[in-house]
């Protein structure tokens, strides 16, 4: 029974700390009793809890609570742990200067994207945030705009780039298990909502070698994708190149195609699954 009791207070707690991390300015007590069906002693009893350990930190003037620094810290060691980033990291820095365009490697995670690693302007920096997992990002120093993407953000494999890379490397039956269980909705006028298009897409992409992104998560941006597979031809890993529609025309999508799948084929090399 105790155990039991245990395990509800863990779920209640991640529960809590789920719901602040998706929260831009902070939560009060009553707003989180409110948006996860705890009573308010529940959720400061669990807070206070968190705030000890720093997950969790409190505004003591204004009471309300936003997730705390020590979730970055924890989220670094997972990043440390990745070591496709690591083995990755050399060609997609090269990618990202010989283009000047953003770079993404994700990873497939369910359904879903989430930003775990960026390097900006030559920074290293590290930020806290199911579908395709975004797990590092090099900005393009000719971005005329600032990208939606951040790290640790998900986002539906259906309506991505990257998503629709991976899923032309599994069989059929696979990718209709993944459309029928996905939430799908239009993210924009371009979202390809349609089963039958989407299937249509899903060929088009095994046929180029690479997926568009063509408006269809973000207004004002397109990118070119391509997975990343293993030594059986099925992957779990992307990279895309992404910048605003004014600038990637398709001429400049067919610049952009052969750096990027080299860049594809030195990574496949050096996780040794390479294909290629």
């Amino acid at each position: 029974m105790a155990e039991q009791s245990t395990v509800q207070s863990l779920d209640r707690a991640f529960d809590l700390l789920e719901t602040l991390c998706r929260s831009r300015n902070g939560m009060s007590i009553g707003s989180l009793s409110a948006e996860t069906g705890l009573h308010k002693s529940t959720v400061h009893r669990l807070l206070s809890s968190m705030c000890a350990r720093g997950y969790v930190q409190r505004d003591a003037e204004t009471s309300v609570y936003r997730a705390g620094m020590r979730l970055c810290e924890m989220s670094s060691y997972i990043v440390d742990n990745l070591d496709i980033v690591e083995r990755a990291r050399a060609s997609l820095e090269r990618l990202e200067q010989c283009t000047d365009e953003t770079v993404h490697l994700v990873m497939r995670d369910d359904k879903d994207i989430v930003y775990i690693h960026k390097v900006d302007n030559g920074s290293l920096v590290m930020r806290d945030e199911r579908d395709v997992v975004y797990i590092h990002k090099i900005d393009g120093g000719n971005s005329a705009i600032r990208m939606f993407s951040r790290i640790g953000m998900r986002l539906p494999l259906y309506c991505t780039g990257v998503g629709k890379a991976i899923l032309a490397t599994w069989d059929t039956a696979e990718v209709r298990d993944v459309w029928q269980h996905s939430d799908v909705h239009a993210w924009t006028e371009h979202t390809i909502v349609d089963e039958d298009a989407f299937f249509r897409e899903i060929d088009k992409v095994r046929q180029l070698g690479y997926a568009l992104d063509n408006e269809e998560n973000e207004l004002g941006v397109r990118c070119i994708a391509a997975a990343i597979p293993d030594y059986r031809g099925r992957a779990s890993y992307a990279i895309s190149l992404s910048a605003p529609v004014s600038r990637m025309t398709d001429q400049r999508v067919a610049e952009l195609r052969a750096p990027l799948m080299a860049a594809r084929d030195e990574i496949a090399r050096a996780l040794g699954g390479s294909r290629f």
